[in-house]
């Protein structure tokens, strides 16, 4: 009897150490404090989002919409995210809204501009109200997301994905005029290309080390803009997600085929998968 009940608290022990749970924090945002921005729906997104991960199996999911999205927020749940995920955990985090260029600070980028989620409280030109802290850098997104791979381990799996503006390289829109007028109606997810935050700090050149050690579904390159879909209140990206995982066809090259149906403005759109060597197997082991 003995020997069975050291059998059972063994097994259970094993059971218990491999368990697996999925966690998402999807943040969605249709509403910014600074009436500047231009309106979108990346509000809208999140039910889409919900919906697909519920069906894959995710229990513990957490929501910021809108005014509940700010800076702060954000930070806090992702060091919450960070704190209760264990080793072997799956974790998907989705940000729809707007994306804008900023000076880079620390000197770290070629181009000289950081890709940046912009939060509710972020506002689009530089002012007494926000001199740029309010934004969110590709640099502090990288370690708040660092510090959650760290706890989930080798054994984990995580994916981000970013449904906004300038979105390619963001983890390590009111426009200034006019696209295609064919366009006109379509919704954009960002300052526009020539908007950009200016920050005037002295800065020196330094190379940049980081590596991504999660993977990041971006809804275009870090120079391009980002689009929604004609005749309906959701982000491309998003919505080829959905549409692919509704249909049972869930892969990036089937995502990158639905979006490129649709016109993309002066600078394209392009989605992006990062690290460039992840294989389709390991993108589908997220939505299992």
């Amino acid at each position: 009897m003995r020997r069975l009940l050291s059998l059972i608290l063994l097994t259970a022990v094993v059971v218990c150490a491999c368990a697996q749970t999925k966690r998402a924090l999807v943040i969605g945002l249709g509403q910014q404090e600074d009436p500047s921005w231009r309106v979108i729906h990346g509000d809208k997104d999140v039910p889409y989002v919900t919906e697909m991960l519920k069906g894959c199996g995710y229990r513990q999911i957490t929501t910021l919409v809108n005014k509940q999205a700010t800076k702060a927020n954000i930070v806090r749940e992702m060091h919450r995210l960070a704190k209760v995920s264990k080793p072997g955990d799956i974790i998907y985090i989705h940000f729809s809204g707007h994306g804008q260029q900023m000076t880079d600070i620390n000197g770290d980028e070629t181009d000289d501009w950081d890709e940046c989620w912009i939060p509710y409280d972020a506002y689009l030109r530089n002012c007494a109200k926000d001199r740029g802290g309010k934004h969110l850098t590709d640099d502090e997104n990288y370690d708040l997301l660092l510090s959650i791979r760290k706890s989930i381990g080798k054994s984990g799996k995580m994916l981000v994905v970013v449904d906004a503006c300038h979105s390619g390289n963001s983890t390590k829109g009111i426009e200034s005029g006019r696209e295609d007028p064919a366009e006109d109606s379509v919704a954009t997810r960002g300052a526009g290309v020539y908007e950009r935050f200016i920050v005037s700090t002295p800065r020196r050149k330094v190379k940049d080390n980081r590596n991504e050690q999660w993977i990041t579904l971006s809804a275009c390159k870090s120079y391009q803009e980002n689009k929604e879909m004609p005749g309906r209140p959701v982000g491309r990206l998003t919505y080829a997600l959905y549409s692919m995982w509704k249909n049972h066809t869930l892969t990036f090259a089937n995502v990158k085929s639905f979006m490129a149906k649709y016109p993309a403005g002066r600078t394209g759109q392009d989605p992006e998968l990062h690290p460039k060597t992840t294989s389709e197997s390991e993108l589908s082991k997220i939505f299992k």
